[in-house]
């Protein structure tokens, strides 16, 4: 066997579950194969286990899987290596056959030339885009989220909360909440910043955060509220774009090294700075306006349908294009104070990993071997809101195990907006009203409970349900080829739940992944 020795890039936009669960999925199976793999991952901590130019060079393949994007400059140090892209969720679903025929999958990369990949599309897709942003402003809100909280603990133990004023000391808690809410301030500029960089590269950078903070600077703009999110979005894909085919422009040698830090920016900013101050700007904050109108003064009725909807995308591909797409939607209204929306996630996210480790321990001749040695870890990475550790189980049983999950997180997404669930920012699960990011804290705890109740019972009944469909099949097949006996004992040992089905279950798990 020829000893192969790969470089891989991991990340994906929250950069918490994807990224390392995939990088450890690659370690195990090129150790299995008895390749030798070195894995650099993109997270939320940053760069971790750095590929250095030696890695590189000794490397016969380079795979990247990618959930946010790489940049052209990131890219460039893999010149002239063969690579295989392809999206960080699609990696963890083929990780059994992601080295089989690598050479026919692996292309050539030349960095001025070529675009890796038949991914381009997924990797430069809007919603990449999109989520690039996302996750530049995780940090932002986090801390300032955690810090409103704390001075927000601070004021109902006693402390006095008081203002800045002609002759007036401010108080400790008054100051650490206005340091926070910088963090939230700041969230929708860089929001609009990288998700122009994460299209047009770093000439982009300036422009859109300038522009972007304009167009929330409501004072500036004379408007009655900032332009949100949605401005983030429209002047980063805007400004990103603009820049991606400026930048092909050609000009003389003499001035062309000026492009990235002088001319690109300077025009693009005097553009785009006068268009949202007299255009942009003021009409996506009408939009926004009447959206966060919309939104607060919908019925009951329609409140809980919404969450139910949410609650139910944000279950179903536990980490998917779905469930991205609506945690974007809870997370990006934070910056304009409406939480109930991210309340829903907040919980949600917690049911399906959490509830697959429970049934697995209540009825484990229903789940194999493989399962019910991930359950402590799905259970405990659950509970910090990763609904990644979820998928194997998923794999395993995709049609009961997404029924249940996608059924139970709508039902609780209808509970948590009934009792006005909010979040005020990412937080660490089950742990969040202990810091102050979850409220109310007692209907936190009992919508949890009744979610996890529901989506237990629904995967209990529905995978036993199915199993016993496919041991009915089975028996079919079998009595169709005259063996009888056989097959009366096979189904007598399989149709009973109590019977192990980890065969059963494995071979699902194979035949899903391929």
């Amino acid at each position: 066997m020829t000893k192969l020795k790969i470089v891989a890039v991991t990340n994906c936009p929250a950069g918490i579950a994807h990224t390392y669960m995939v990088a450890e999925a690659l370690e195990q199976k090129a150790k299995s194969l008895g390749y030798e793999i070195h894995v650099e991952t993109q997270g939320a901590s940053g760069v971790e286990d750095k590929l250095t130019s030696a890695d590189i060079a000794k490397a016969d393949y380079v795979i990247l899987a990618l959930g946010k994007g790489m940049t052209d400059e990131d890219k460039a140090r893999f010149d002239n290596k063969k690579v295989v892209e392809l999206p960080v969720s699609e990696a963890l679903k083929h990780i059994e056959t992601i080295f089989d025929n690598i050479d026919e999958k692996a292309k050539l990369f030349n960095a001025s030339k070529v675009k890796l990949g038949d991914s381009a599309v997924a990797q430069d897709g809007i919603m990449s885009h999109l989520m690039a942003g996302v996750s530049a402003a995780l940090p932002f809100v986090i801390g300032g989220g955690l810090l409103v909280a704390i001075g927000s603990m601070m004021v109902q133990f006693g402390m006095p909360d008081t203002a800045l004023a002609n002759g007036v000391q401010p108080s400790l808690a008054w100051v650490v909440q206005q340091i926070g809410n910088l963090g939230f301030t700041f969230m929708i500029p860089i929001m609009g910043a990288y998700i122009a960089m994460s299209i047009g590269d770093k000439p982009a950078f300036a422009p859109a955060f300038i522009a972007t903070y304009l167009a929330n600077d409501s004072t500036l703009l004379g408007t009655e509220s900032g332009a949100g999110f949605l401005g983030a979005i429209v002047l980063g894909l805007s400004i990103g774009y603009f820049v991606k085919y400026f930048k092909k422009i050609k000009l003389p040698k003499s001035i062309a090294s000026l492009m990235g830090y002088l001319i690109i920016p300077f025009v693009t900013l005097t553009i785009f700075g006068l268009l949202t101050y007299y255009l942009i700007g003021p009409f996506m904050a009408f939009i926004m306006k009447n959206m966060l109108l919309f939104l607060n003064n919908m019925p009951p009725s329609a409140k809980i349908a919404g969450g139910f909807l949410v609650g139910c995308m944000l279950a179903f591909d536990m980490g998917g294009p779905v469930n991205k797409t609506a945690w974007f939607f809870g997370f990006s209204l934070l910056s304009s104070h409406v939480y109930t929306w991210y309340g829903i996630v907040g919980v949600v996210t917690l049911l399906p990993p959490m509830a697959a480790a429970i049934a697995s321990w209540i009825r484990p001749s229903m789940f194999s071997k493989a399962e019910k040695d991930s359950s402590v870890s799905a259970f405990i990475v659950g509970m910090t809101v990763a609904t990644e550790p979820a998928i194997p189980f998923a794999l395993a049983a995709p049609l009961p195990m997404i029924a249940a999950n996608t059924l139970a997180g709508g039902i609780t997404g209808s509970l948590s907006m009934a009792f006005g669930l909010e979040r005020l920012a990412p937080g660490i699960g089950i742990f969040d009203p202990l810091i102050g990011l979850m409220k109310p804290w007692y209907w936190f705890y009992l919508v949890l409970a009744i979610g996890l109740f529901l989506n237990v019972t629904f995967i209990l009944v529905f995978k036993g349900a199915w199993l016993k469909h496919k041991a009915k099949k089975q028996l079919e097949k079998l009595q169709a080829a005259g063996n009888d006996e056989s097959a009366s004992t096979e189904i007598n040992a399989k149709v009973g739940v109590e019977a192990s089905t980890e065969t059963d279950t494995s071979a699902s798990v194979k035949h899903t992944i391929n």
